[in-house]
């Protein structure tokens, strides 16, 4: 008799199925209930504050000859005293003239090449440890290359830093977000995040996500924290080990800046990728921390980290449940149980009561004055990320250990800070 046709396998496996469609369930009833905290307004304005701390604003950068220039122009002409702050360039293994228009722009440039391994954390360890022995600077700031920030950035971070606020996360927005239907995806999918991620997760004092730009770090933490070199998405591994260790980011949602966002399927798909190699990589190195954190010590934002972690196996998850119900389709399945009731109510009665589920994300649109054309993407982006989530998981996590397996995003895009905040200087794209 196969294994599957013994009773003790059966309850053991429809126990198990039944526990994750429980825990599937309630993080996705939770996410929907969280999100309401997003629904109030921003209040928080850029205030001043003393003492000026200063800052080094580092840029990695590999072959970007093509923005290296609007980058380094943009962060230069931050309205903070120019005697506070530096903008260095790493120069990781380039082969174009990346280093050269950087220093051309007045930017100080660290060449990171010869023997050494390329990678954006080992070549910003290798500055970091100059700049540390310098000890010239409180604080250090991140972007990439294809970033650019609002004049006030500076203002901004100063004054959270004075408010004892060691890691901090501006609000990202796209910059190039009418370049092309993908564009309009990853815009639309940064703005629902802004409002239903990071805004509801600061409102409750949990940890903020942090994006690789537009960060930053207190000098002691830089110092306590030095970046994995064998992460894959080194700013997803360092928010994890922050939270691990009981260090909170905060959401500076006053603070804007803009993030160029892939134009071309091809594109969206290898950085997808990336993405998601790297977050199962912290959840391999850092979900048993996470959760002895949470359960030891009650740390809320530990928690939070745990279950968002834990659903980067998301789709390994719902394939086992899937199969199960398929297998044991006679027994208990929790998720049918919810569906069925009411006893009796038609199809499309349950699908109206799904509806504001579904349409309730998009008055994140109407929050930012979003085009029509934005609430057309709005309706497709679902169903595009479902599509294309379960290859991009199944390539990932096939992926994982290979290190040779890299590709890199080619950014073109030129538009100036003064094009996207208009006249007001509000920080409000357009769309």
């Amino acid at each position: 008799m196969h294994i599957l046709q013994y009773e003790f396998v059966r309850l053991f496996l429809v126990t198990v199925s039944n526990f994750l469609q429980l825990y599937v369930f309630s993080v996705g009833l939770s996410s929907f209930l969280i999100s309401f905290w997003g629904i109030k307004r921003r209040t928080a304005v850029l205030r001043e504050s003393l003492p000026l701390n200063r800052f080094a604003i580092i840029i990695p950068a590999h072959n970007e000859a093509g923005v290296i220039a609007g980058a380094v122009d943009n962060l230069l002409a931050l309205d903070y005293p120019k005697e506070l702050f530096e903008v260095y360039v790493v120069a990781d293994h380039c082969a174009d003239e990346t280093a050269e228009i950087a220093r051309s722009r007045g930017a100080h440039v660290f060449v990171y090449d010869g023997d050494c391994p390329r990678g954006k954390s080992r070549a910003l360890l290798a500055l970091e440890t100059v700049l540390l022995d310098s000890r010239k600077h409180d604080a250090f700031c991140y972007f990439d290359a294809d970033s650019i920030a609002h004049p006030d950035f500076l203002k901004g971070m100063n004054f959270h830093l004075n408010s004892g606020e060691k890691v901090i996360q501006a609000r990202e927005l796209a910059r190039n977000p009418d370049d092309s239907l993908i564009t309009r995806v990853c815009h639309v999918n940064q703005l629902t995040q802004n409002y239903y991620g990071q805004m509801p997760k600061h409102r409750l004092g949990l940890s903020a996500t942090l994006h690789g730009k537009g960060m930053c770090f207190a000098a002691d933490i830089v110092r306590r924290f030095p970046w994995d070199p064998g992460a894959i998405a080194e700013d997803i591994e360092m928010q994890a080990r922050l939270v691990r260790h009981g260090v909170h980011i905060h959401y500076a949602q006053e603070i804007t800046i803009y993030d160029e966002e892939p134009s071309t399927i091809n594109q969206m798909v290898h950085r997808s990728i990336r993405w998601t190699r790297g977050a199962l990589y912290v959840a391999n190195k850092h979900l048993a921390g996470l959760f002895l954190r949470a359960t030891q010590r009650r740390d809320k934002c530990a928690l939070e980290e745990f279950i968002r972690f834990s659903m980067c196996y998301r789709f390994v998850i719902i394939g086992f449940i899937a199969l199960s119900m398929y297998v044991y389709r006679d027994s208990f399945s929790l998720l049918f149980w919810i569906f069925d009731h009411p006893p009796g109510a038609r199809f499309s009665e349950k699908l109206i009561n799904w509806v504001p589920v579904y349409l309730w994300p998009a008055y994140a649109l109407t929050r930012e004055r979003s085009s029509l054309r934005m609430y057309f993407t709005y309706l497709i982006m679902p169903w595009f990320y479902l599509a294309l989530g379960i290859p991009i998981s199944f390539v990932s996590i096939v992926t994982i250990r290979r290190k040779d397996y890299w590709y890199r995003t080619d950014h073109s895009c030129t538009t100036t800070i003064s094009e996207l905040t208009g006249d007001d200087g509000s920080g409000r794209t357009h769309a």
